[in-house]
């Protein structure tokens, strides 16, 4: 037997169970995670999920962008592998399936090369999702050697400082202008500021810097070793791959490989309907990768392709049609472990590419069609028994007469069981028939 539940985890969190046969299936939906690109509308096997309305989500509805038919729902993963937002989660038992554990898991990913790295705070800083983390390991205030009394002055070379940020999260000399990391320049700092105040000329700074643009006039370079000063990771659950850190890393030490390949477009002989400030539901869909702003020269929206990964939220959400995103390619690694499932999977992968849903079923009525040769005697009609026929004609008169009665009407009408059977026998009278 299977039984079929929904529950809430949070606020935001709806928790759909299956049980059967001594095998728990969850699946959890975030909505405050979803933005509606509709992938898992078209993976999904059984039609089982519907798109809302994105638009009236965009601008501020409060809503799921999509809705789940539990009872409908094969409990299968595959919203959950191909989710490229991580909207989903699947557990099986109490515990949580790895997407490369599934059949097809998407290929994704971003990847940091060490040997280039130098820690700088550049990529995490301008990362969207926050999938990137930088965990300081030693900074200024954290060694008790001090230059008392010194005097100098502390040089930037412009020229060559690149904004890595790197000298400000390890002394507070160094104060970065901090900006809003967006699709036209993803770079987080626009200035670096200097603030004497609290410098004892210690020098530590100019073996910090990676592009030797920092001078300290004045002062004694302490007796301190200065060895690893943060370790920078990548969570690739969380990573969008959006390339943002790609594009701003100055030392190519970052590298992002998209899941799907695809292109992105604007209907140019309708964009005059495009209305960037009453609307901008594109903008405001896309809040994953930030790949939508509005174009100063054009006075509307436009984007940059570079930050894309063509799940077509901003296309379900505009409400005149003027986006257009094609879908070419979804790179997926296979199990070979699921091989007879495999399949279906794959089918998926295509439905989702072709932006097409599951075709339902046709439902058709059968007749049973007598079929080879059918001995003569079969055919012949069976005797036809008189007297019983006239007994089931009589026996029908006699319930059409007490139909007529209007006391058996009411009775019938209100539900009186007990008052029906009381009426039909005082028609009958007390026949038993």
């Amino acid at each position: 037997m299977v039984e079929r539940d929904v529950d809430m985890v949070d606020e935001t969190k709806f928790k759909y169970i299956q049980r059967a046969e001594g095998e728990t299936r969850e699946l959890i939906y975030d909505y405050k995670v979803c933005n509606g690109c509709g992938i898992c509308v078209y993976a999904c096997p059984v039609n089982a999920i519907e798109l809302g309305p994105v638009h009236d989500i965009a601008i501020g509805l409060e809503m799921p962008p999509v809705t789940i038919d539990h009872t409908k729902c094969a409990y299968c993963g595959i919203c959950y592998a191909l989710c490229p937002f991580n909207a989903y989660e699947f557990y099986i038992n109490g515990e949580k399936v790895k997407k490369d554990q599934l059949p097809l898991s998407p290929v994704g990913f971003t990847e940091i090369d060490y040997e280039k790295c130098t820690d700088c705070t550049l990529c995490y800083k301008a990362c969207p999702e926050d999938a990137i983390t930088r965990t300081v390991k030693i900074t200024r205030d954290q060694i008790p050697e001090r230059n008392e009394g010194a005097e100098g002055k502390v040089i930037i070379d412009r020229e060559k400082c690149n904004l890595c940020g790197i000298c400000a999260e390890f002394c507070e000399v160094f104060k970065m202008v901090e900006r809003e990391p967006g699709p036209t320049n993803p770079m987080p700092y626009e200035d670096i500021l200097l603030d004497e105040s609290t410098c004892d000329y210690c020098k530590l700074c100019e073996d910090v810097c990676p592009e030797k643009a920092i001078t300290v006039e004045g002062g004694k370079r302490l007796d301190f070793k200065l060895e690893k000063l943060a370790d920078v990771v990548v969570d690739n659950e969380k990573c969008s791959y959006c390339a943002y850190c790609e594009a701003v890393c100055p030392y190519d030490a970052i590298k992002t490989t998209k899941p799907m390949d695809g292109e992105l477009f604007l209907y140019e002989p309708r964009m005059y309907r495009c209305d960037p400030v009453g609307c901008g539901a594109c903008i405001k869909i896309c809040n994953h990768n930030k790949v939508w702003y509005v174009s100063e020269d054009q006075g509307r929206v436009h984007f940059n392709a570079q930050h894309c990964i063509y799940c077509g939220a901003c296309e379900n959400a505009c409400p005149y049609d003027l986006i257009g995103v094609e879908r070419k390619e979804y790179y997926t690694k296979e199990n070979v472990s699921w091989e007879p499932w495999v399949e279906s999977w794959h089918e998926a992968l295509k439905r989702v590419v072709e932006k097409r849903r599951a075709e339902e079923p046709e439902r058709k009525l059968y007749r049973e069609e007598l079929r080879g040769e059918v001995e003569e005697e079969e055919l012949t009609p069976k005797k036809v028994d008189v007297e019983a026929l006239r007994e089931i004609e009589e026996r029908l008169k006699v319930v059409e007469e007490v139909l007529k009665k209007a006391y058996v009407r009411r009775a019938i009408e209100k539900g009186n069981i007990e008052a029906f059977i009381k009426g039909i026998r005082k028609a009958v009278g007390e026949k038993g028939r």
